[in-house]
């Protein structure tokens, strides 16, 4: 979401600007800007990202369409809300170019204090409109954050943008478990009406992947994957997939070798939500 905040606001500053483009407008480091002689140019630098204290996170929601055929379900978390902070400087030939410049920045920014939707990005809509502050200081020390931006003081602005961040949409498969009938018949000579007891036994797979040759993109068979800190491993299938079944809630890593590869490690979570899947490639020796 943040270059889609930088992409909004350099739209509306080389519109009410000065300005003809926005490839006037960086947002590379301050010390990192264009040589002198290259004209008016804006840049407007992301220093501090922090998760909003005025906006709170409200967890998930399931959706679940019943249709005729088997369909998994959409695990959609509501958006967690940052405060980015920027600060935005003025570079010219001239320190009065540079000081018409940001005049003329703090006053398209100032009627603009609550992005209305329809000037966003089409990416950062559906949230309504979003709050931004306009200061003469920053969130932190002024002093403090020159002196990290390893330049000279100079006239700015700094902002802050309230933007949404929501985590990718997740499908949860309807079954991810293994379920095993037991019978237990103690008279194999009747036919019928037999007596026993039949027990079902169900599984729960919570973390899964495939592992592929890093050069072919092939899958690889017979490769081994243990979990560090368990007894458990298994052994890849001609599809080059592997399970694991009924680990705790937690961080967990995964060892995968195969003769004549490289051993590899990849870390796995299992949060009780969804099965994990990872996608892993070995490279030759």
């Amino acid at each position: 979401m943040i270059i889609f905040i930088l992409q909004t606001l350099a739209e509306i500053l080389a519109g009410g600007t000065s300005l003809s483009r926005t490839e006037q407008i960086e947002f590379s480091h301050p010390s990192n800007r264009k040589e002198e002689g290259g004209g008016p140019i804006l840049n407007l630098y992301v220093y501090d990202i922090r998760e909003s204290k005025q906006i709170q996170h409200s967890g998930k929601q399931v959706e679940r369409k019943l249709k005729q055929t088997l369909q998994p379900a959409s695990v959609n978390w509501s958006p967690t809300w940052f405060d980015v902070s920027m600060v935005l400087t003025a570079w010219d030939r001239t320190a009065l170019g540079e000081h018409y410049l940001l005049s003329q920045a703090l006053g398209i920014l100032l009627r603009h204090r609550a992005l209305k939707e329809e000037f966003l990005v089409p990416e950062l809509r559906g949230y309504g409109n979003l709050n931004m502050t306009v200061a003469v200081e920053p969130q932190i020390e002024a002093g403090s954050l020159w002196s990290a931006l390893t330049i000279a003081l100079r006239p700015a602005l700094y902002l802050m943008v309230t933007v949404p961040v929501e985590p990718q949409m997740s499908l949860v498969s309807l079954v991810w478990e293994r379920t095993f009938r037991l019978t237990n018949n103690f008279d194999d000579n009747q036919s019928e009406n037999r007596n026993g007891t039949i027990e079902t036994i169900t599984k729960r797979i919570v973390v899964a992947g495939i592992v592929r040759n890093a050069t072919t993109n092939r899958p690889m068979k017979e490769t081994e994957v243990k979990v560090i800190g368990t007894q458990k491993s298994a052994i890849t299938n001609k599809e080059g997939l592997f399970y694991f079944e009924e680990l705790r809630n937690g961080n967990y890593i995964l060892e995968i070798t195969s003769s004549g590869y490289l051993p590899c490690r990849v870390n796995a979570l299992v949060d009780g939500l969804t099965c994990t899947f990872k996608e892993i490639s070995l490279n030759p020796m």
